[in-house]
C-alpha cells in the first residue's frame, strides 16, 4: 500500500469515525462521515486525473434507433432472483430499446478489458460490484446505449430528454442513500464517443492498473466526481448535462415495499421517473398483496 493511500485511509478513519464523537446523533455522525469521505477520497484520486487528460476525443456516434439497454447478471439471467427477473420483465415491457443481459462468460465476447483487470478479477482483488461497474462503462464505451442495473424496475419508456443527451447520469441528491457518492451509476445514458464516459473509463482503468483493492464502495462514482471537478474538458461537458437528483428514482421501494399494493399510489409515486431502484435482498418471501409481491410476482407477466 502506498504512503498517500495509507494517509488518506487514516484520515477517513480518524475524522470520519474516531473523532466523530459518539454522543452525536446518528444523522449527524453520518453527515460528518459523508463530508469527510467526499473531501478526502477525491483529493487522493487526483493522481488519476492525468489519465483523463490524456484521452483523445472520439467523434460522437448518434445512432439512437439501434441502441440497446445493457445489463448484467453474472450467474446468468435464468439464475437471477425473482425480483431481478421482474426488473428485466419491466424493462422489456416498458422500454423501446432491446434489453441485453450478459453473464460472466458472455462478457468476454462483448468487451475488451486490460489483462491486468481480468487477472485481478480472477485473484479476487476486484469484487463483483466493482467488476460490474467496470463492465457497464466498457459496454457503453464499445457500443453506446443505456445501462440499467439488474434492480432497476422500469415503469415507463426512457424519456426523450435523456435519450437526446450524449451522456447522462442522475446525481446523488441529498435525501437518498449516501449523498457523498455525488452521482449514481445504476442508470447511465452514453453515446459512443461521449467524452465524459471515455475519460471516466480511463481513470477507472488507471486506478485498477495501479491498485489492488477498492477504496470505497462508491469509489467509481468518486472518480467521476474527481474528474468533473478537476479536468477542464470534463467540467465543460458536465456543466452542459442536465443535473437531476436521483430522488424520484428511489421514491417507491423503501417507503412502500411492504405496504398493501395500491395502483393509484404506484402510478403517482412512479410518475417522477422512468424507473424505480429496488433491492433484491430480503425479498425471497414478500408479504402477500404488498407492493413487493405484486411487482415481483404479478406485474408485467402477460
Amino acid at each position: 500500500m502506498n504512503l498517500a493511500r495509507m494517509i488518506a485511509m487514516s484520515d477517513v478513519l480518524l475524522r470520519g469515525h474516531v473523532f466523530n464523537w459518539f454522543w452525536r446523533d446518528r444523522a449527524t455522525r453520518r453527515a460528518v462521515r459523508s463530508d469527510v469521505i467526499s473531501r478526502i477520497i477525491p483529493h487522493y484520486f487526483k493522481r488519476y486525473l492525468p489519465a483523463a487528460a490524456a484521452v483523445v476525443e472520439r467523434p460522437v456516434v448518434r445512432d439512437d434507433k439501434n441502441e440497446k439497454i445493457w445489463s448484467i447478471w453474472l450467474q446468468g439471467e435464468k439464475n437471477a432472483p425473482d425480483l431481478v427477473q421482474a426488473c428485466f420483465r419491466s424493462i422489456r415491457k416498458n422500454c423501446r430499446q432491446e434489453l441485453v443481459v450478459l453473464d460472466e462468460k458472455q462478457l468476454r465476447k462483448f468487451i475488451t478489458l486490460p489483462d491486468i483487470i481480468w487477472k485481478k478479477r480472477a485473484a479476487g482483488k476486484i469484487k463483483n460490484a466493482h467488476f460490474a461497474d467496470i463492465c457497464r462503462v466498457e459496454l457503453l464505451y464499445e457500443y453506446g446505449g443505456i445501462w440499467m442495473d439488474s434492480t432497476d424496475f422500469a415503469t415507463a419508456p426512457i424519456p426523450d430528454w435523456i435519450i437526446k443527451e450524449d451522456f447522462f447520469v442522475y446525481l446523488a441528491g441529498k435525501n437518498v442513500g449516501s449523498p457523498y457518492s455525488f452521482m449514481q451509476n445504476c442508470f447511465i445514458r452514453a453515446r459512443r464517443g461521449a467524452y465524459l464516459l471515455d475519460a471516466w473509463r480511463a481513470m477507472i482503468f488507471d486506478y485498477w492498473t495501479h491498485e489492488n483493492h477498492s477504496f470505497d464502495y462508491f469509489m467509481h462514482q468518486l472518480l467521476f466526481k474527481t474528474m468533473v471537478m478537476g479536468d477542464p474538458r470534463a467540467k465543460k461537458y458536465f456543466e452542459k448535462m442536465p443535473h437531476v437528483d436521483q430522488d424520484p428514482t428511489h421514491a417507491l421501494w423503501w417507503s412502500y415495499q411492504n405496504e398493501p399494493f395500491d395502483k393509484k399510489t404506484f402510478d403517482a409515486v412512479t410518475a417522477g421517473a422512468c424507473f424505480q431502484k429496488l433491492t433484491y435482498r430480503g425479498t425471497d418471501k414478500p408479504i402477500p398483496g404488498s407492493f413487493a409481491d405484486v411487482m415481483i410476482n404479478k406485474m408485467y407477466k402477460d
